[in-house]
């Protein structure tokens, strides 16, 4: 992150994190770099969704709050399907969205130009560029927070598939036998996000802790808490292999909230890794970099992008 003095008379785009509980919004140079980070708690109105006018105000406001910056554009993350090309949410129920044309609204309301994306996506973009997976051409960022979704990088490009590609945590894996938020069952996210592993572990002792509680009682020796572990990592490793076989990544980033318990993991994932695969490229795994700013600093790489792509700045 760059400090606010060495942005000054520079060129930025503004970058919204756009969450269901808080929002993030920065300044993002052309190098990937950020000042004023700041997270705004998201309104919500009767209907249990983001009023896209409030958003509207927030990118405007945030375009003319710092007189010593050109602001270039914007870029956008939010949680859903996010159909990138037309700049529309197709659906996203986190923040009570459907079809929701939300780059045009953006456009109009701020006179600006910008692009929207997915957040996992963009947390994936900052990784590859800025982060761990810098200079790697295939690879997978994977988020284990409350859900599981990824970022695949093939062949040195982003797949979106119209906004569907990524959702690796609605694999059907041998392990999972619960019914997942989606509808159906044996998700792996229901075994292997951070809300996975404490739905298991509760299941198992009923009591009620967090995944990074648990963790820390894995760490402690404590039979339940290893065995959640147990469980999350052999349904990773069932998805990872099938993802491999298709898509063959150098390269596996573990990011969200339950990369907090990546000792638990990564060694005991790497073996499972090695048991189940053949002739196929063995991925190297490693945690995330960046963390909490991934996403609203992809957001920037995505207004950046555009404004590039547009010839808007040279």
């Amino acid at each position: 992150m760059i400090s606010t003095e060495s942005m000054i008379s520079k060129e930025a785009v503004v970058a919204v994190d756009l969450g269901g509980t808080l929002t993030k919004i920065a300044y993002v140079a052309r190098d990937g770099s950020a000042a004023d980070v700041r997270r705004v708690e998201t309104m919500i109105d009767d209907h249990g969704a983001v009023p896209p006018a409030w958003l509207a105000q927030q990118v405007s406001a945030a375009a003319t709050a710092r007189g010593d910056l050109h602001v270039v554009g914007y870029g956008l993350v939010a949680p859903g399907i996010i159909d990138v090309a037309a700049g529309v949410v197709r659906v996203a129920p986190n923040v009570g969205w459907r079809d929701v044309a939300v780059r045009q609204l953006l456009d109009s309301a701020t006179g600006l130009p910008g692009a929207i994306g997915h957040d996992v996506r963009g947390g994936g973009l900052a990784e590859w560029r800025l982060g761990r997976g810098a200079g790697c051409d295939n690879l997978l960022f994977l988020a284990l927070g409350t859900g599981i979704a990824g970022a695949s990088i093939v062949d040195g490009r982003m797949l979106e598939a119209g906004g569907y590609a990524g959702e690796i945590g609605h694999l059907h894996v041998s392990v999972a036998d619960h019914r997942c938020a989606c509808g159906a069952y044996g998700c792996l996210e229901t075994v292997a996000s951070a809300s996975g592993v404490a739905r298991t572990f509760g299941r198992t002792t009923g009591l009620r802790r967090s995944a990074l509680e648990v963790a820390e009682l894995a760490r402690q020796g404590d039979q339940a808490a290893l065995q959640a572990f147990a469980v999350a990592v052999a349904g990773l490793s069932e998805a990872l292999a099938a993802y491999a076989a298709l898509l063959a990544p150098e390269l596996v980033i573990i990011g969200g909230g339950l990369s907090g318990a990546a000792d638990l993991i990564l060694t005991e994932l790497g073996q499972s890794l090695d048991d189940r695969l053949s002739f196929h490229r063995r991925p190297q795994l490693a945690t995330a970099t960046l963390g909490s700013d991934a996403g609203v600093r992809g957001a920037g790489l995505l207004g950046w992008d555009h404004v590039i792509d547009e010839g808007i700045v040279r």
